[in-house]
């Protein structure tokens, strides 16, 4: 009888110790620091957890990518240098809400973003160019220029998979769409080229549909406060 009262006495103490220990697994933590790569480049950010649903995010990335190179083009029968130099300038940065609908795993997530995603792109023929029988040198064919730009603001939808503030370490995966609208285009020319310049509005609407930029990345998080 002594014995069943004990048992009977120990075990709410029992049961509270072994709740509160499933309460502390299940919490989460309140910061976390994330690095993520992908389309939109490097991708540092700080994610903040306001409840067992939802967590707000803090993102920046950026990626340069430069190349020069020459390129051989046959004209009628002979060769003709064209050096082009390419330029990808990858910049953004936003504030996004990740809402968990079962408080676990999956996210919708939804944000804005400053855009400052640029590629410009210079054309500078390197060998003489014949037209209509007579020949151009690279100094009288000229450069030409293209530049793309986007709306400095940018909204996000997309989806999130994995938490960074449950748990310590943890691998994350988004993907989603930056709504950017079309590219402005900007172009400028010298010499016999320059008058291509004039035709940027034409590019421009040839590239209208291009309004959106996928975004997907992969990253790990770890959280530091609980």
């Amino acid at each position: 009888m002594k014995k069943l009262i004990l048992v009977l006495a120990f075990c709410p103490i029992i049961l509270y110790g072994q709740e509160t220990k499933t309460e502390v697994v299940k919490m989460n933590r309140k910061v976390a620091v994330i690095l993520k790569v992908g389309t939109t480049g490097i991708s540092p950010e700080v994610s903040y957890n306001l409840n067992s649903r939802l967590n707000v995010r803090g993102s920046f990335s950026f990626l340069n990518y430069n190349r020069k190179d020459i390129l051989s083009v046959d004209q009628n029968g002979s060769k003709v240098e064209v050096q082009y130099d390419a330029k990808l300038k990858l910049g953004n940065a936003g504030l996004l809400a990740d809402f968990y609908p079962f408080k676990k795993f999956v996210a919708i997530t939804g944000g804005i973003f400053y855009n400052l995603n640029s590629i410009d792109l210079g054309i500078n023929p390197q060998s003489d160019l014949k037209f209509n029988d007579r020949v151009f040198t690279p100094t009288e064919t000229g450069t030409l220029g293209v530049n793309l730009s986007y709306k400095k603001i940018a909204p996000y939808a997309g989806l999130s998979f994995g938490n960074a503030n449950r748990g310590k370490v943890k691998f994350l995966f988004d993907v989603g769409t930056l709504f950017t609208g079309s590219p402005i285009v900007a172009m400028r020319g010298t010499g016999s080229i320059e008058p291509t310049a004039t035709q940027s509005p034409i590019l421009q609407a040839n590239l209208k549909p291009l309004y959106l930029y996928p975004v997907v990345k992969l990253g790990m998080s770890v959280a530091i406060t609980k």
